[in-house]
């Protein structure tokens, strides 16, 4: 299993904002599978709270300004 981070590059942070982004508009059988994307990166949604019932790009991104979330050079 994965380890939990808060520090990615900007790869892994572009591949989780597409991830994010297209777990909202996903059916919900599909929805698990974008979320082993995400945990395969590293990300666990429930690590972090989230501003609306399901985690957004907004709350990734809110995530990333407070500091909470990295993004590094590798």
């Amino acid at each position: 299993m994965p380890q939990h981070r808060a520090t990615f590059t900007p790869e892994e942070w572009a591949a989780l904002r597409v991830l994010v982004d297209h777990l909202r508009r996903a059916d919900p059988k599909d929805r698990e599978r974008l979320r082993e994307g995400m945990r395969g990166l590293g990300f666990y949604i429930s690590d972090f709270a989230k501003a609306e019932s399901r985690f957004v790009l907004s709350d990734l991104d809110r995530l990333l300004q407070m500091g909470e979330i990295k993004v590094k050079a590798a």
